[in-house]
């Protein structure tokens, strides 16, 4: 497919040097066409990419089909239309390649970027409160995490964050390891016997022991630190955008990523994160909210409300916003809590109708 013609080479002596400004500008031969309003596009959709002749003295011969580097399929003569089907996309960001080919004109490459919603509506849920136990609140919860019977929780602000092991019925504190001075805690998990635990924008994570809380490793990465999970094999990790990271346990590498959309738009602001039975669950900061995320996909699956949670009854002048979702696997249990909060709550779910 890639043709090109043929010149004669001139001469060096025939040569003349040319300045950037002398440089003719490249007339280009093709464009992609102009889609539909992005909000429009949505997984599922039949998506057609047209591209159009902008030089008609030159005949295109083909024109190759990319989706996000994949290659997808070939158009020949006159249609230069592919139509995808974007059912097995993932939501967000979906980059658009073609290769056009003449006999006449060296093969030219235009991009663009479309966006896609989701196509789920997402379910609805309230929540029933099974129990409120006390919670310390002092405690600035930026993760949380529950493992054979005790919480872990990480808090936050300069000066006063932490590593905390909790027994949840009470409350006590089990024990407890300070950050230094100069970092501001964020999420935690716990994968196999380490304990991970991120900072905000000094992009370090502590890996500790799981018993000991000995200091095993510091880790870095490429981004801010917000919340953090794992399923198992992967770490899964916000930086309050609408981008949930996958990486690599050992080294922190990032393996993948996926862009979180309902079929309103991109959800951002993601915080505090937890895998529940194959799904990730994300706090959206500054709401009463959490969102049920398709890990594969990026679609949100549902918005959970838990506005009136904390009673008004419990407010005092230092409380802040929901931040803490841990899970008991053994006991399907769930629990949250909030920055400050003097609670602590284990909650079911309740489908709204």
């Amino acid at each position: 497919y890639d043709f090109s013609c043929s010149t004669e080479n001139p001469s060096i002596s025939d040569k003349k040097i040319q300045t950037h400004k002398d440089r003719p500008v490249k007339k280009r031969i093709s464009a992609i066409n102009e889609h539909k309003p992005n909000s429009d596009f949505r997984t599922g959709d039949l998506v057609n990419i047209t591209v159009s002749r902008l030089d008609t003295s030159v005949n295109i011969d083909s024109v190759q089909f990319f989706v996000d580097g994949v290659f997808v399929g070939t158009s020949t003569g006159t249609k230069r239309t592919y139509t995808w089907n974007s059912s097995e996309a993932k939501a967000g960001r979906r980059n658009i390649k073609t290769i056009t080919y003449c006999r006449s004109h060296p093969k030219e490459v235009n991009n663009i970027s479309i966006f896609m919603f989701s196509d789920l509506v997402p379910r609805q849920y309230g929540f029933q409160i099974i129990h409120a136990f006390p919670h310390d609140q002092d405690a600035y919860t930026q993760g949380l995490v529950f493992d054979l019977g005790f919480l872990f929780e990480s808090t936050g602000q300069y000066g006063k964050s932490s590593l905390r092991k909790i027994e949840p019925e009470t409350g006590k504190l089990i024990s407890s390891k300070k950050l230094p001075p100069d970092l501001f805690g964020e999420g935690v998990c716990i994968f196999k016997e380490r304990i991970i635990q991120l900072t905000w924008k000094s992009r370090i994570g502590f890996v500790y022991d799981k018993k000991s809380f000995e200091l095993i490793n510091k880790i870095e990465y490429q981004t801010q630190g917000w919340g953090i999970t794992a399923d198992g094999e992967k770490l899964i990790m916000s930086d309050g955008s609408n981008i949930i990271y996958f990486l690599e346990p050992e080294y922190f590498t990032e393996l993948s990523r996926i862009e979180v959309y309902d079929n309103n738009g991109p959800v951002n602001n993601l915080n505090e994160l937890e895998f529940i039975n194959g799904e990730i669950y994300a706090n959206v900061y500054q709401t009463d909210k959490i969102v049920k995320i398709d890990l594969l996909t990026g679609k949100v699956l549902a918005w959970i409300n838990l506005e009136g949670l904390l009673s008004e009854k419990d407010y005092h002048k230092k409380i802040d916003v929901l931040n803490g979702i841990a899970y008991d696997q053994e006991k399907n249990r769930l629990f949250v809590t909030g920055k400050m909060w003097p609670k602590l709550f284990e909650i079911e779910l309740v489908l709204m109708k």
